[in-house]
């Protein structure tokens, strides 16, 4: 079952006694989470009724025990089991065997990147309730998620504007989600949002732009760049937010370089890079200011520094500055 088809069925309040929740969007199953607890549990019994514990503290006979305890002001037991990867066989074992005479008066939710270490435990699951998936979304998906949400908020998103917003920050949906309540209150009454106050929204909340400190490194002004990073992290953006964003506007400067070499016009790349013109027109300016030795550069080091800040105790920020430093240390 796809997140999609398991929210159509709380929707008709038809709720299974156990589900096992598959994916990497963390995202969608914090949601999931929510409206599950809330459509199971009345508002006064919520805290004493509906729990979310990590496999790592808990044992699996603690779950058990609490899942067969009498439910406080009737209704049902509601117990959310994160990451139960983490659970060694005797544990695994011991809810599989649980699952299969589940009280009624019970729901359990576990978590899991994957199925593949918890195949027994998914089988279980599958013979008294359902394993729900929740893929990472690609860019297709983040569109129309982006889209709907902006429905929930009164604002019809033309697609150009969706699919900006997904451009500039990414397809993961926390950040997305961030984004579009910025730009909801940055629009105001109004119900429609365009590609303009997506870009105006973005100015308004950031001193300096990506590009901008693009337009820094070239010019080796290191004060300037570490000033504008600076001021990024200070409006509240992540590190690696910073860091993909720069690096889109990296590719999108090597993409527009590419086209005007073929003779391609402004608009007719911004069509095909499905872009709005400001972003094509920017990218076409430092086009013509950096040679491909120097993109190819900079993507190098970006990548790196992605790696050091995934794989390393460093904090993320001092690995921006050096990354910043770095490359305007190198240009010639």
């Amino acid at each position: 079952m796809h997140a999609e088809d398991f929210l159509k069925t709380l929707d008709i309040g038809k709720i299974d006694p156990v589900y096992l929740f598959v994916g990497g969007s963390t995202f969608l199953m914090e949601e999931a989470w929510k409206k599950l607890l809330s459509s199971l549990l009345p508002k006064q019994g919520r805290k004493f009724n509906g729990e979310r514990v990590q496999a790592r503290e808990t044992q699996a006979g603690d779950v058990i025990e609490r899942l067969a305890a009498i439910p406080m002001f009737g209704g049902r037991r509601l117990i959310m089991v994160d990451n139960v990867e983490a659970w060694g066989k005797g544990d695994r074992a011991a809810l599989e065997s649980f699952v299969q005479r589940i009280p009624p008066s019970a729901c359990l939710v576990m978590t899991a990147s994957d199925r593949k270490s918890i195949e027994g435990l998914a089988k279980a699951v599958e013979t008294k309730g359902k394993v729900v998936q929740f893929r990472s979304p690609g860019d297709k998906e983040a569109l129309r998620w982006l889209i709907e949400r902006g429905k929930q908020f009164g604002k019809i998103l033309s697609h150009r504007a969706a699919f900006l917003l997904v451009e500039m920050v990414g397809g993961d949906f926390h950040t997305l989600a961030s984004e579009l309540d910025k730009i909801c209150t940055f629009v105001g009454e109004r119900d429609r949002v365009e590609t303009e106050d997506i870009l105006e929204a973005a100015g308004s909340q950031r001193s300096f732009s990506a590009f901008d400190m693009l337009d820094h490194l070239k010019a080796q002004q290191a004060d300037k760049a570490l000033r504008s990073l600076r001021s990024l992290i200070l409006s509240g953006e992540l590190p690696l937010k910073i860091l993909s964003t720069l690096a889109w506007q990296i590719r999108m400067v090597w993409q527009v370089k590419d086209g005007l070499r073929q003779g391609i016009s402004e608009a007719e790349l911004a069509a095909r890079l499905r872009s709005h013109p400001f972003v094509v027109k920017k990218a076409r300016e430092q086009a013509a200011r950096f040679s491909d030795a120097d993109l190819y550069r900079v993507i190098e080091a970006i990548a790196q520094t992605d790696i050091a800040i995934k794989s390393t105790g460093t904090p993320p920020e001092l690995l921006l500055e050096e990354l910043i430093l770095d490359l305007c240390l190198e240009r010639n």
